[in-house]
Protein backbone atom coordinates (compact mmCIF):
# COMPACT_ATOMS: atom_id res chain seq x y z
CA UNK A 1 0.00 0.00 0.00
CA UNK A 2 2.79 2.17 0.47
CA UNK A 3 3.25 2.21 -3.39
CA UNK A 4 0.06 3.77 -4.01
CA UNK A 5 0.65 6.04 -0.96
CA UNK A 6 3.63 7.39 -3.20
CA UNK A 7 1.69 7.46 -6.58
CA UNK A 8 -0.92 9.35 -5.15
CA UNK A 9 1.35 11.82 -3.16
CA UNK A 10 2.93 12.11 -6.10
CA UNK A 11 0.03 12.80 -8.46
CA UNK A 12 -1.93 14.91 -6.80
CA UNK A 13 1.11 17.42 -5.52
CA UNK A 14 2.44 17.24 -9.38
CA UNK A 15 -1.00 18.60 -10.28
CA UNK A 16 -1.57 21.52 -7.39
CA UNK A 17 1.99 22.74 -7.52
CA UNK A 18 1.95 22.80 -11.11
CA UNK A 19 -1.58 24.72 -10.69
CA UNK A 20 -0.65 27.45 -8.32
CA UNK A 21 2.91 28.09 -10.16
CA UNK A 22 1.08 28.53 -13.23
CA UNK A 23 -1.01 31.07 -11.81
CA UNK A 24 1.81 32.70 -10.26
CA UNK A 25 3.66 32.80 -13.62
CA UNK A 26 2.60 36.27 -14.47
CA UNK A 27 0.21 39.14 -14.26
CA UNK A 28 -1.95 38.13 -16.96
CA UNK A 29 -1.75 34.16 -15.38
CA UNK A 30 -3.23 35.86 -11.94
CA UNK A 31 -5.83 38.31 -14.16
CA UNK A 32 -7.25 35.30 -16.03
CA UNK A 33 -7.79 33.24 -12.63
CA UNK A 34 -9.34 36.13 -11.33
CA UNK A 35 -11.53 36.87 -13.65
CA UNK A 36 -12.34 33.32 -14.32
CA UNK A 37 -12.87 32.68 -10.35
CA UNK A 38 -15.16 35.53 -11.01
CA UNK A 39 -17.02 34.09 -13.29
CA UNK A 40 -17.03 30.92 -11.87
CA UNK A 41 -18.77 32.46 -8.83
CA UNK A 42 -20.62 35.37 -8.93
CA UNK A 43 -22.46 34.84 -5.71
CA UNK A 44 -19.64 35.91 -4.04
CA UNK A 45 -19.23 39.71 -3.42
CA UNK A 46 -16.04 41.21 -5.68
CA UNK A 47 -14.29 43.12 -2.62
CA UNK A 48 -14.12 38.94 -1.71
CA UNK A 49 -12.85 37.80 -4.71
CA UNK A 50 -9.88 39.47 -3.90
CA UNK A 51 -9.20 37.59 -0.68
CA UNK A 52 -10.50 34.26 -2.62
CA UNK A 53 -7.58 34.19 -5.10
CA UNK A 54 -4.93 34.16 -2.98
CA UNK A 55 -6.24 31.97 -0.74
CA UNK A 56 -6.61 29.79 -3.60
CA UNK A 57 -3.72 29.82 -4.67
CA UNK A 58 -1.65 29.21 -1.18
CA UNK A 59 -3.82 26.80 -0.60
CA UNK A 60 -2.70 24.72 -3.79
CA UNK A 61 1.14 25.62 -2.60
CA UNK A 62 0.22 24.16 0.48
CA UNK A 63 -1.13 20.72 -0.59
CA UNK A 64 2.04 20.50 -2.54
CA UNK A 65 4.23 21.46 0.25
CA UNK A 66 2.37 19.11 2.70
CA UNK A 67 2.58 15.62 0.73
CA UNK A 68 6.15 16.23 0.82
CA UNK A 69 6.94 15.03 4.06
CA UNK A 70 5.17 12.05 5.66
CA UNK A 71 3.90 13.52 8.99
CA UNK A 72 1.38 15.74 7.04
CA UNK A 73 0.70 13.54 4.26
CA UNK A 74 -3.06 13.76 5.49
CA UNK A 75 -3.50 17.48 6.01
CA UNK A 76 -1.91 18.00 2.31
CA UNK A 77 -4.56 15.45 1.10
CA UNK A 78 -7.26 17.33 3.24
CA UNK A 79 -6.73 20.60 1.97
CA UNK A 80 -6.91 19.43 -1.83
CA UNK A 81 -9.91 17.57 -1.09
CA UNK A 82 -11.28 20.86 0.11
CA UNK A 83 -10.31 22.76 -2.57
CA UNK A 84 -11.71 20.34 -4.71
CA UNK A 85 -14.96 20.03 -2.96
CA UNK A 86 -15.58 24.26 -3.59
CA UNK A 87 -13.93 23.94 -6.93
CA UNK A 88 -16.14 20.83 -8.43
CA UNK A 89 -19.34 22.67 -6.56
CA UNK A 90 -18.74 26.30 -8.64
CA UNK A 91 -18.14 24.42 -11.56
CA UNK A 92 -21.34 21.96 -11.37
CA UNK A 93 -23.11 25.14 -10.81
CA UNK A 94 -21.84 27.00 -13.97
CA UNK A 95 -22.63 23.74 -15.63
CA UNK A 96 -26.22 23.39 -14.29
CA UNK A 97 -27.02 26.99 -15.25
CA UNK A 98 -25.79 26.78 -18.83
CA UNK A 99 -22.93 29.77 -17.84
CA UNK A 100 -19.57 30.01 -20.26
CA UNK A 101 -16.98 30.39 -17.66
CA UNK A 102 -13.12 30.02 -19.18
CA UNK A 103 -10.76 27.79 -17.68
CA UNK A 104 -8.21 29.29 -15.56
CA UNK A 105 -7.33 26.03 -13.70
CA UNK A 106 -3.73 26.64 -14.95
CA UNK A 107 -3.49 30.17 -15.14
CA UNK A 108 -3.79 31.61 -18.55
CA UNK A 109 -6.72 29.78 -19.23
CA UNK A 110 -8.42 27.61 -21.51
CA UNK A 111 -9.82 27.99 -25.31
CA UNK A 112 -12.90 26.16 -23.98
CA UNK A 113 -14.72 26.30 -20.99
CA UNK A 114 -15.19 24.79 -18.20
CA UNK A 115 -17.48 21.34 -18.58
CA UNK A 116 -17.73 17.84 -18.04
CA UNK A 117 -14.56 16.90 -18.39
CA UNK A 118 -13.34 19.35 -15.83
CA UNK A 119 -15.85 17.32 -13.63
CA UNK A 120 -14.27 14.62 -14.70
CA UNK A 121 -10.82 16.00 -13.72
CA UNK A 122 -11.83 16.58 -10.48
CA UNK A 123 -13.31 13.65 -9.81
CA UNK A 124 -10.06 11.98 -10.14
CA UNK A 125 -8.16 14.45 -8.28
CA UNK A 126 -10.44 14.09 -5.44
CA UNK A 127 -10.68 9.94 -5.50
CA UNK A 128 -6.86 10.41 -5.66
CA UNK A 129 -6.81 12.78 -2.65
CA UNK A 130 -9.55 10.46 -0.27
CA UNK A 131 -7.30 7.14 -1.38
CA UNK A 132 -4.07 8.86 -0.13
CA UNK A 133 -6.09 10.16 2.97
CA UNK A 134 -6.99 6.85 3.89
CA UNK A 135 -3.44 5.42 3.06
CA UNK A 136 -2.16 8.16 4.84
CA UNK A 137 -3.69 7.73 8.22
CA UNK A 138 -2.40 3.87 8.22
CA UNK A 139 1.30 4.36 6.98
CA UNK A 140 3.20 1.58 8.29
CA UNK A 141 6.47 3.27 8.57
CA UNK A 142 8.59 0.85 6.59
CA UNK A 143 10.69 2.17 3.67
CA UNK A 144 9.48 0.93 0.69
CA UNK A 145 11.84 -1.08 -2.25
CA UNK A 146 13.87 1.89 -3.86
CA UNK A 147 12.44 0.08 -7.16
CA UNK A 148 8.83 -0.01 -6.54
CA UNK A 149 9.00 3.61 -4.96
CA UNK A 150 10.74 4.78 -8.25
CA UNK A 151 7.90 2.91 -10.61
CA UNK A 152 4.71 4.23 -8.16
CA UNK A 153 6.63 7.97 -8.42
CA UNK A 154 6.68 7.27 -12.44
CA UNK A 155 2.80 6.10 -12.14
CA UNK A 156 2.03 9.10 -9.87
CA UNK A 157 3.64 11.83 -12.63
CA UNK A 158 1.82 10.07 -15.61
CA UNK A 159 -1.65 9.85 -14.15
CA UNK A 160 -0.41 13.82 -13.31
CA UNK A 161 0.61 14.78 -16.65
CA UNK A 162 -3.12 12.91 -18.10
CA UNK A 163 -4.96 15.24 -16.07
CA UNK A 164 -3.03 18.62 -16.49
CA UNK A 165 -3.76 17.52 -20.07
CA UNK A 166 -7.39 17.33 -19.57
CA UNK A 167 -8.14 20.06 -21.73
CA UNK A 168 -6.76 18.97 -24.80
CA UNK A 169 -7.67 15.27 -24.59
CA UNK A 170 -11.37 16.60 -24.25
CA UNK A 171 -10.75 18.31 -27.39
CA UNK A 172 -9.70 15.70 -28.95
CA UNK A 173 -12.27 13.58 -27.95
CA UNK A 174 -14.82 16.25 -28.85
CA UNK A 175 -17.24 15.84 -32.00
CA UNK A 176 -15.53 17.89 -34.59
CA UNK A 177 -17.53 21.51 -34.93
CA UNK A 178 -18.87 21.06 -31.38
Amino acid sequence: MEYVLICCRLFVGAVFAVSALSKMRGRGAYAAFLDATGALAPWVPPPARTVTGPVVVAGELAVAVLLVPPATVVAGFAVAAALLAALTAAIASALLSRRRVPCACFGGGSPSPVGPAHLVRNGVLLAGSLTGSVLGLDAPGAVPEPAGAVAAAFLGLVVAGLVLLTDGIAGLLRPSGA
